[in-house]
């Protein structure tokens, strides 16, 4: 059966109302300073491109970014590329690859990839200043701008995953597609490649005003896990990882470490996550943990329609511990996403997931590897004995968050860089 995927408002503009309830969080001092940036772009036309409406971090960052944006004055829009199964089987492949697990793209799914990108450039608005294309499925449009259009805009790409180095024939076909652009930017300072393109580094962030991270009534949070079984969490504390069923995600190393705390304390493993109109993987690594855990009690598995932010927020304020065992990872918005709740994470040492979590202070860090099993159960066998520390440092984790992710910062940071690249002329060195 087709997944029905909800409707987003494209045309969305936040109200005043909305930006004045980011000042109470941030201050006021942070919001004035937004407005100071944007004033000299304002009317600014701005594109942005991915290749999913709803599902993921990306769609998630721009379901606020553009609406933000467009309160501040830019003319800021956000258009989604499409195309057959095909090509996102390809692109996934494409982006298992530049993460670092092997295995051999074809000739067709090259063809389909470029037919897909040449088809997909009547999405592009030619009369854009600045068109800004996310991730590897449409950065190929960049290659049917016509040349007197191209020189009048500035294009930019940002990769959000985890760009690995063991495939140079890979990261080769990227290098030369990437190279057309102005800039690149990354989501950690880790995954600079050295191209021929001006790269610089936003770090993603959240918004805490979302369906997915806004405060939720205790009793709210009771009812949905009542819904979904979730009972005597005083008695059978939530262990919780949200992420898509993907390879790289540690879903595998998650089951094996709960093994080994169940064997001495009482607790409960939640699993969950939602499709992604660009992720053709997730079906089958779902069918795949459902036969893992089908002997296990008390593991539970979730595939929810990819608007279920409600019920991700509840389960993430009725988790005692939060899980992200990582293997690759560009950033990991779950890991802000659960420290914005003042839980204790732990993560995989890799990609963007350090730069969130200083490990023993704000989450615990552990190895992306068979090895960080034992350390995770050790890990999560701490926090359920020792509640006031899991609690404290489930406030410091709030507080990083606060001071360095969310979606405040990455306006400026956006608006800093528009300023900046609209100066940029071809060929220049590095961003400051």
């Amino acid at each position: 059966m087709a997944i029905q995927y909800p409707k987003v408002d494209a045309a969305a503009v936040f109200s005043e109302e909305r930006l004045a309830a980011y000042a109470t969080i941030v201050g006021k001092g942070e919001m004035e300073e937004l407005y100071r940036l944007a004033e000299p772009l304002r009317g600014l036309k701005l594109q942005q491109i991915n290749s999913a409406r709803c599902g993921g971090g990306v769609a998630e960052m721009l379901q606020s970014l553009i609406p933000f944006e467009r309160a501040l004055g830019l003319d800021a829009s956000w258009d989604v590329i499409t195309g057959p199964s095909e090509f996102f089987i390809y692109t996934k492949t494409l982006h298992n690859f530049l993460q670092g697990k092997p295995r051999v793209p074809d000739l067709v799914g090259t063809k389909i990839y470029w037919d897909t990108n040449r088809a997909n450039y009547k999405l592009v608005r030619e009369d854009a200043d600045v068109v800004l294309v996310h991730d590897p499925q449409p950065a190929g449009l960049i290659k049917f701008v016509p040349e007197e259009v191209r020189e009048r805009q500035k294009w930019l790409w940002r990769c959000h995953i985890h760009l690995s180095h063991e495939y140079h024939f890979v990261l080769d076909f990227m290098r030369t597609l990437i190279e057309e652009y102005d800039l690149a930017i990354f989501s950690s300072g880790k995954f600079l490649p050295p191209w021929g393109v001006p790269p610089t580094v936003i770090l993603p962030y959240i918004d805490p005003l979302s369906d997915k991270n806004k405060e939720l009534p205790p009793e709210q949070v009771r009812e949905i896990c009542w819904e979904y079984g979730l009972e005597r969490l005083d008695k059978k504390p939530l262990l919780l990882l949200v992420s898509r069923f993907d390879p790289f995600k540690g879903h595998a190393y998650a089951i094996e470490a709960f093994k080994q705390v169940r064997k001495e304390i009482t607790c409960q493993l939640l699993m969950v996550g939602g499709t992604a109109s660009d992720d053709p993987e997730n079906e089958a690594i779902f069918a795949q943990l459902q036969e893992q855990v089908k002997d296990l009690p008390d593991v539970r598995l979730l595939n929810l329609p990819p608007d279920s932010h409600i019920e991700i927020n509840a389960f993430q304020r009725a988790a005692s511990v939060i899980l992200q065992p990582s293997i690759k990872e560009g950033f990991g918005l779950t890991v802000s996403e659960g420290m914005w709740k003042e839980k204790p994470v732990i993560g995989g040492d890799v990609g963007g997931i350090p730069g969130q979590i200083t490990d023993g202070y704000n989450g615990f860090l552990v190895s992306p590897s068979e090895k960080g099993i034992d350390e995770m159960a050790q890990r999560i066998k701490y926090l359920l004995l020792n509640p006031y520390f899991a609690r404290e440092m489930g406030k410091r984790g709030k507080q990083a968050v606060k001071e360095r992710f969310l979606i405040t910062r990455g306006i400026r940071d956006e608006l800093r860089l528009l300023q900046k690249v609209l100066e940029l002329r071809r060929g220049f060195p590095t961003l400051a």
